[in-house]
């Protein structure tokens, strides 16, 4: 259907005061010739009075002849002005009141002339919350500007880093210039990219809403430090994820004290709980080294010869290559550490210890006194040690010896308990059993007399001989339990036992006793005393020999203790199980914490040797 001119001019009034931004339309001379509704209530002035008004009327007098200009110029070359420019314009009220407007241009064509068509819209409600956004902006860039001990940045989805603070720059070393648009797995070590550890930390952040966690993070000079970290997902308006938040703190300091008290409350449990020396040594060997992060820790002691120093606990690599090794003292580093007390880090050590390269090796010991040293290392090439690794491992060294030195103390009164009982012991013997035995050795030797039975006096004869022979024994015995037979002088005591022996089965022993070893291995002199009675009292029943020797020597770091013979030996496998005299020594021996081996051949001859450390 057609419609009339009436019908079209009056859908295009309706059209007009349904837009709902103001509508003024002006001519050629700048004069409005059409308003909408909307034009009127913005602009305060009626419909009559618009009509034919200046449109420079609604502009701020500052800027009326500007605006002339740019409306000639418009005129002469007409375009589409779109909203949303973001120009400064300023729309005035007819009470003389400003608001900012954004304004849309364009032109009709009538018979008249070029008509200019202006959409104005009220924007003072976009610019307060602009400004507000931008203030809330500056309050943000402030703060995180103002945070000196996290560092807070921005990534964008995929992790590359979007903003960057000066915390962030102090922090890990870059500029901003040198670490944006740089994913960030830039600050993780090898093994944690490796694991894809930055991704993790980024999908579990999208997933939970939140990713918090800890690590290892490297600077742009290659030095690490612990990172407390935090990582929050960002969302644009319409939900979807931007990008994150990240927040880093170093925690490097409080993580080592943490690690120093953890190690020396694990140090000082186990001293507690009553463990040897050569776990707590191992505990401490395993402390230092997860304290620094290194490759290798190990503990070495001071060698029997003095002039070296004996690995005696490792962990790491390569701990077991190094284990029972041994350091000389002639190695300037290791000598001046021991002799100063302080701690001292090299960049290789490789001439000390085969095998690694940058140690730290700090001093073992309480006040002016050394008991060996505490060395931390990582391979060759590996990471150096810093400062703060060294201060730390010095803290943890003081420590751990006062723990060691409580273990041996503990072990000097366990021995001191142990003799103590068998001075009770010998004492109950000695006033007991052997008086009860002498009395029935002299009731058999008075009945000898008054029997005249040969047969009978023989026998009475024996079992005299055979009280005798316990008495000796049980003697014997009591002079091995007695402290004074042993820890005042032990080499004295095992010639005294030598002696014994010579005069109870006639068979020559020589001893060859070296005194250095004997004075350090007096806390174990008892059951050394005992090995040794054993052994020779074996000879004198069993072997049928002519002549032994009792010794006693060094051999590198350990003391060996060795009681040979020249009798009809045996066949070590054919001896019986569990018989009293070989497992009497094997037990002594694991309790003094050293080995024994039994070597023998028929008509060679036995070796019982005894090495402790």
């Amino acid at each position: 259907m057609d419609l009339s001119r009436a019908a079209l001019a009056g859908i295009s009034e309706q059209l007009l005061e349904a837009i709902p931004d103001a509508v003024i339309i002006t001519g050629a001379d700048g004069r409005i010739v059409v308003v909408n509704g909307q034009a009127e209530r913005l602009s305060g002035y009626s419909r009559e009075e618009l009509l034919g008004m200046p449109v420079e009327e609604l502009v701020p007098e500052g800027v009326r002849p500007r605006h002339v200009a740019h409306r000639t110029a418009y005129q002469l070359a007409p375009t589409v002005r779109m909203m949303g420019g973001h120009l400064d314009i300023q729309f005035r009220r007819r009470d003389g009141g400003v608001f900012p407007a954004d304004i849309a241009l364009s032109t009709l064509t009538t018979d008249e002339g070029m008509l200019v068509v202006a959409s104005v819209r009220d924007i003072t409600e976009r610019k307060l919350a602009e400004a507000e956004l931008l203030q809330a902006q500056e309050r943000f860039r402030l703060v995180v500007e103002g945070v000196r001990d996290h560092a807070v940045f921005m990534l964008d989805r995929e992790g590359n880093i979007s903003t960057w603070s000066p915390a962030a720059a102090s922090m890990n070393g870059y500029e901003a210039g040198e670490i944006l648009g740089r994913h960030f797995s830039v600050f993780y070590p090898a093994a944690a990219i490796a694991a894809r550890e930055p991704e993790r930390e980024l999908a579990e952040a999208g997933a939970a809403g939140r990713f918090e966690g800890q690590g290892w993070r490297l600077r742009k000079d290659g030095s690490r430090y612990w990172a407390d970290i935090e990582v929050a997902p960002i969302h644009g308006a319409a939900g979807a994820l931007v990008g994150f938040a990240k927040i880093t703190r170093d925690v490097t300091e409080r993580k080592r004290q943490d690690d120093r008290l953890r190690a020396v409350l694990d140090v000082a449990q186990a001293t507690l709980e009553g463990r040897g020396e050569g776990d707590v040594l191992q505990l401490v060997a395993e402390r230092a080294r997860t304290m620094v992060d290194a490759d290798l820790g190990l503990v070495a002691l001071m060698g029997t010869d003095e002039r070296s120093l004996l690995v005696t606990a490792a962990d790491g690599s390569p701990a077991a290559a190094l284990q029972g090794s041994r350091v000389p003292l002639g190695w300037s580093p290791a000598a001046r550490v021991l002799a100063t007390g302080e701690a001292l880090a090299v960049d290789d050590a490789s001439s000390l210890l085969p095998g690694v390269g940058p140690a730290v090796l700090v001093r073992l010991g309480t006040g002016t006194r050394g008991i060996g040293g505490l060395v931390t290392a990582n391979e060759p090439g590996g990471r150096q040690f810093t400062d703060a690794d060294q201060r730390l491992l010095e803290l943890f060294a003081i420590q751990a010896a006062v723990a060691i030195d409580y273990t041996r103390v503990r072990e000097d009164l366990q021995r001191l308990a142990l003799v103590e009982d068998r001075e009770r012991i010998g004492r109950e013997l000695h006033d007991g059993a052997i008086q009860a035995l002498f009395a029935v050795g002299m009731g058999l030797q008075s009945m000898v007399i008054m029997t005249a039975d040969p047969a009978l006096r023989q026998r009475l004869g024996t079992a005299v001989v055979q009280v005798d022979e316990v008495i000796r024994d049980l003697r014997a015995y009591i002079f091995g339990l007695r402290p004074g037979a042993g820890e005042r002088d032990l080499a004295k005591a095992l010639r005294e036992i030598a002696e014994q022996f010579e005069q109870q089965h006639d068979v020559a022993c020589a001893v060859d006793v070296d005194q250095v070893v004997a004075a350090r291995l007096a806390g174990k002199a008892p059951d050394l005393v005992q090995v040794v009675r054993e052994a020779l009292s074996n000879v004198g029943r069993h072997a049928a020999a002519t002549t032994c020797r009792l010794s006693l020597y060094a051999n590198g770091d350990a003391a060996v203790l060795e009681i040979d013979d020249d009798g009809r030996g045996f066949v070590p496998g054919e001896v019986r199980p569990g018989g009293w005299g070989t497992r009497n020594l094997h037990e002594r021996a694991e309790a003094m914490g050293g080995t024994l081996e039994i070597a023998s051949q028929p008509g060679e001859g036995t070796t019982v040797r005894l090495r402790l450390p």
